[in-house]
């Protein structure tokens, strides 16, 4: 009797040992290649919204990018991280991202009704216009109709896209460190940076101020032309996407750093090709962007020494095995 009881017993463990194995190899797979799995439902969602959606080409894409994302993240993985830690660190801060882009155009138009609704500092309308070559006309030597048709495509989602993408992509990659780093070199700090120039100086964009029509086709009226065309210096289209770009050179995976790196210096061609912003407004922003950058490098240095030691204990792995495969271990026992 008693040795049928302690043959099932074994053979309950051996049972146990055996799904335990199974389920941490299964673990062990996802923990590896989760970010195709992700990539594979953004390029399901892409297909799909391309079949049966109405939507313009630049929501489609959008899908389609993410899928992109996704799929190069590997190369810079951080296998190095907790799960666990990890998901309680990077949903606030992605809901934080997500209150940003929701709510920051309206702060955006608060500054700009107050901004209009004060007597003008300096008016650099009439010294931009005369200074030779600072409509970037230089860039415009070549036009057609399918180029200002992709240009207004990017201007037009120049703004955040430059940011999102490798924002999600550090996620993706487990890297919220990077994360917090592209945030922080984007709108974050740019917007108090910048806001004392937009304050100051009253400048407008180069087809406003030359007469010519609107390189976007916004079919303003005169009191919208007045209001959208200002807070042209420095550029912070230039500024975010520059700021992108210096960031994306530091990725590992070159199809992502290229690619993206290209996207976000049609970024700032498509300022100047569209007659938005004058040249001096451009390199205003390529000096914001590395200045934010290396700004956000010196903070970031100095957080990794205050939280070096409790992110060793608490965030970071020391052995092979994940945060969470020691948990399934322990409940299994």
């Amino acid at each position: 009797m008693l040795s049928v009881l302690f043959s099932r017993i074994k053979e309950s463990s051996s049972i146990g040992s055996w799904l335990k194995n199974k389920l941490l190899m299964v673990w062990r797979l996802i923990d590896k290649y989760f970010f195709i799995l992700i990539g594979l439902y953004f390029l399901r969602t892409a297909i799909l919204t391309s079949l049966y959606s109405n939507a313009g080409v630049d929501y489609k894409a959008y899908f389609y990018l993410l899928a992109f994302a996704s799929f190069t993240a590997y190369s810079d993985m951080r296998r190095d991280v907790k799960w666990l830690p990890f998901i309680i660190l990077c949903i606030p801060f992605l809901l934080i991202i997500q209150y940003i882009s929701v709510h920051g155009y309206a702060f955006w138009g608060k500054m700009l009704s107050w901004q209009i609704s004060r007597k003008i500092v300096f008016d650099l309308n009439p010294l931009f216009s005369k200074i030779p070559l600072n409509d970037a006309a230089f860039m415009r030597v070549y036009q057609s109709d399918t180029l200002t048709w992709f240009m207004r495509l990017v201007y037009q989602n120049g703004f955040v896209l430059p940011v999102i993408l490798p924002l999600y992509r550090a996620c993706i990659s487990k890297d919220l460190k990077k994360a917090i780093r592209y945030a922080l070199s984007a709108h974050i700090f740019q917007v108090f940076l910048i806001t004392p120039f937009y304050l100051m100086f009253h400048l407008q964009e180069v087809w406003y101020v030359l007469g010519h029509p609107d390189g976007m086709a916004r079919n303003f009226t005169p009191e919208q032309a007045a209001g959208w065309t200002l807070n042209c210096f420095p550029s912070m289209h230039t500024s975010i996407a520059f700021a992108m770009f210096l960031l994306v050179l530091r990725e590992k995976n070159k199809l992502f750093k290229w690619i993206w790196g290209f996207f976000c210096l049609s970024v700032i061609f498509s300022t100047m090709y569209l007659e938005i912003h004058w040249v001096i407004d451009v390199i205003g922003g390529l000096i914001l962007a590395y200045g934010t950058v290396k700004l956000v490098d010196f903070i970031l240095a100095k957080a990794d020494n205050l939280l070096n030691k409790p992110l060793g204990r608490f965030y970071y792995r020391h052995q092979e095995s994940t945060y969470l495969t020691k948990y399934l271990l322990d409940i299994m026992d």
